[in-house]
């Protein structure tokens, strides 16, 4: 629990925001929850601090999810020119129905208006 300011830190802790907000928990409760002083699970978030493997195992249990999920870093990516390429190599091989199903879920997930 060394006190940081790495890139891994800092998409560890908004993955771990991500993942929170999704559960609809405060700060609070998910250190309530997983045993953990809030302000810790603050100081994580925004890329301060890194938790021990205990402190994971509690936070992924406390979620409701399987520890390596924490460590998906593809959905916190800001950047515009690396989501557009990871996107891109996502898409480059996939056949015309896939291609299709991709389209029909963007319509869904993000309806022109």
């Amino acid at each position: 629990m060394k006190k940081t300011k790495d890139p891994d830190s800092i998409l560890l802790g908004r993955r771990i925001r991500t993942l929170r907000t999704i559960k609809g928990l405060t700060q609070q409760k998910l250190g309530q929850l997983a045993d953990v002083d809030y302000k810790f699970i603050s100081e994580i978030e925004r890329g301060n601090m890194n938790p021990s493997f205990k402190v994971l195992v509690k936070i992924a249990h406390t979620l409701d999810i399987d520890l390596p999920e924490i460590l998906r870093f593809e959905q916190e990516i800001s950047d515009p020119k690396e989501l557009d390429k990871r996107i891109k190599l996502i898409l480059k091989d996939l056949s015309a129905d896939k291609l299709q199903n991709v389209l029909t879920l963007l319509r869904v997930l993000f309806p022109v208006r």
